[in-house]
């Protein structure tokens, strides 16, 4: 599969950006600047955006195995008891089954969803998912995994879906974990903010003793790679579904090849353009020659209709039996019997029941083998005049008479 491009909404239409391949590998260094500033590098691009978690409820629900429609139907009497937003207000997000009774669910405003939408739309940008920043979160069995970033705190639990506070320091998000009863934790890994770390680290020593090991991580180029590469391994909940489903970006996706497409469109203009040529080539040859015939007809036979002067030789033939000399044309049908497609005829011309070529071959053999299939018919006695080397080919002249004449 190929990268993709994720970027990271902030504030005041800033965003971090880069690439990333379905490994989890980036593919391309960190971009930060205005949102308008990511437009390039979209172009031909799958697009995912990561959205302020703190605005995206990413939870459970009990819904039987059925289509995404029909679930999307049926999770907001799942959850209105437990949402304090009017839930006409929302929109629902069917993720990943959980278990045959279960599936992940995203809900955010559809004033929020809009919002995103319309940043992106103002700029050039169509993703084709959006995502809780939140679900960029590792799932790590028996450890707790938190991602500190100026006032908010990331979180999630082994086996539960992850979550972000806003205001709460390390020591009150686990007070506040523990009430609710968080299982059985054993490790705590905290990925920090450079500016951030120090402060972090202390708050986390406070706490440290409650698990079998705690440590600090530095996040150099801040959160948003750690949470993208995970998306780019297991996406998350993409909260386009249903009527915000992403439409065909296949215009986008086809920016980068227009270059090459102009120039195949180009090539097949050209060849068309060739073989009208070569038609109208053909078509022009084939009407000198039917001049030809016509004006030989009008000699040999008086007239210079082709039927009428077919049918004329034939009935000469009949007449004159097996025994009379070869004509202009039984001799013209022999040669196109015998010649090979490689030998060509530059000239011909016939006189007194002889027929003179002029020829061009690759080399003598060919001529010599021409002359001899007519010699085999028993019917001509060819005799090359000349064979002369011209460049790369032989230019040669034969004369062909019937095996009749004295």
């Amino acid at each position: 599969m190929a990268d993709s491009l994720f970027i990271r909404l902030a504030e005041n239409g800033a965003a971090a950006w880069a690439t990333f391949a379905p490994t989890g590998q980036i593919t391309s260094p960190v971009s930060r600047g205005a949102l308008a500033d990511a437009r390039a590098a979209a172009d031909g691009q799958r697009v995912a955006v990561l959205v302020p978690g703190i605005d995206v409820l990413s939870t459970q629900a009990g819904l039987p195995a059925s289509s995404q429609a029909r679930m999307r139907q049926i999770v907001p009497f799942s959850l209105e008891d437990s949402l304090a937003a009017d839930v006409e207000g929302l929109t629902f997000a069917i993720g990943a089954r959980l278990s045959p009774a279960s599936a992940a669910v995203a809900v955010v405003s559809k004033a929020k969803l809009d919002a995103w939408l319309a940043e992106l739309a103002a700029v050039g940008i169509v993703p084709q998912a959006l995502y809780s920043e939140t679900e960029g979160i590792p799932d790590v069995p028996a450890t707790l995994l938190l991602l500190l970033e100026g006032s908010r705190v990331y979180a999630r639990v082994p086996g539960q879906p992850p979550f972000v506070l806003d205001g709460m320091t390390v020591r009150e998000t686990l007070e506040l974990l523990q009430s609710g009863g968080i299982g059985e934790i054993k490790h705590v890994i905290a990925y920090a903010d450079p500016r951030d770390q120090a402060r972090f680290q202390a708050e986390l020593t406070e706490v440290a003793d409650a698990f079998e090991s705690a440590e600090t991580k530095v996040a150099v180029d801040g959160l948003f790679p750690h949470l993208a590469a995970t998306l780019a391994q297991r996406p998350g909940t993409n909260l386009l579904q249903g009527s915000y489903a992403p439409r065909s970006n296949w215009l986008e996706l086809a920016r980068p090849w227009r270059y090459a497409a102009s120039l195949l469109a180009a090539a097949g203009a050209l060849a068309l353009a060739l073989q009208g040529v070569e038609y109208w080539r053909l078509r022009r040859t084939d009407t000198e020659l039917a001049a030809q015939v016509a004006e030989s007809c009008q000699k040999l036979v008086g007239t210079n209709r082709a039927s009428e002067c077919d049918a004329r030789v034939q009935a000469r033939l009949r007449a004159s039996g097996s025994a009379a000399a070869e004509t202009f044309l039984t001799t013209l049908d022999a040669i196109a019997a015998a010649r090979d497609p490689a030998l060509r005829i530059d000239a011909l011309s016939y006189r007194n029941r002889t027929m003179d070529l002029q020829l061009v071959a690759a080399d003598v053999d060919a001529i010599d083998k021409f002359a001899k299939s007519l010699e085999q018919t028993r019917r001509f006695k060819p005799k090359i005049e000349s064979a002369n080397q011209n460049n790369d080919s032989i230019e040669g002249r034969l004369q062909i008479v019937s095996a009749q004449q004295r």
